[in-house]
């Protein structure tokens, strides 16, 4: 079925895509010790409990926020995860995203291209720049019937990205650039938004939380300690 459908090939390649050329070209041009320590930030113990907990509760307390600010103004209910039927499915569906959504990518957008922008750019106008190429990355999605995003809304999408960008950016600093905690905060985001459209007030407390966050933590690193510290 996969050879015979070109959309199914196209949507292979995109998930294999980034964790592809991330290994690819740091063998070019890094080596054997480059893909070592690429491969090693998956497998570091850089993820603290408190980190952790915060890795995989971030996005159903903005979602549980939302529920009560919708709550408040029009009395209607706002879903927290998508209606898992049994919910144990939850499980299967977390695990799955975890691995091809989350680990495929983001050994490509965490693990190579972040820390390079971050070389050049600081922690807040990378994660923007980064936003805006992984939101880009997924455009052939709204041109195929029966993808996930077909249909969607293109903006709210594009602004929703930039701020998981900067979500994942900021969880990826404070781990010491652990890739495996930015690939199960991506798992956590597919899991709980992948069934229905966050509308705008999803989004709108979303933003509100990313500029708590870098009032508080700083636009330089989003880490409160130097840059020589992160990852």
């Amino acid at each position: 079925m996969l050879l015979t459908n070109p959309f199914l090939i196209l949507f292979t390649l995109a998930n294999w895509g980034p964790i592809i050329a991330a290994f690819v070209i740091t063998a070019l041009t890094e080596g054997k010790p480059g893909v070592s320590a690429l491969w090693g930030r998956f497998w570091n113990r850089n993820i603290s409990i408190k980190w952790l907990f915060i890795t995989l509760l971030t996005i159903p307390i903005l979602e549980l926020i939302t529920n009560l600010v919708i709550r408040l103004l029009d009395s209607k209910a706002y879903p927290v995860f998508a209606s898992y039927n049994p919910v144990w499915a939850i499980i299967p569906a977390f695990i799955t995203a975890f691995i091809f959504n989350g680990i495929f990518e983001e050994f490509g957008w965490r693990g190579y291209v972040l820390p390079r922008f971050q070389a050049r750019w600081n922690a807040l106008i990378s994660s923007v720049v980064l936003g805006i190429i992984w939101a880009a990355w997924h455009l052939g999605q709204w041109i195929v019937p029966g993808s996930y995003l077909y249909g969607r809304n293109f903006w709210l999408y594009c602004i929703g990205t930039i701020l998981e960008s900067i979500l994942i950016t900021w969880i990826f600093n404070n781990t010491k650039g652990s890739i495996l905690a930015a690939a199960l905060f991506h798992g956590v985001v597919d899991t709980a938004l992948f069934w229905y459209q966050a509308d705008w007030r999803y989004y709108g407390v979303s933003l509100l939380a990313v500029i708590v966050i870098v009032t508080i933590f700083g636009p330089k690193n989003l880490v409160r300690q130097t840059r020589e510290h992160v990852t």
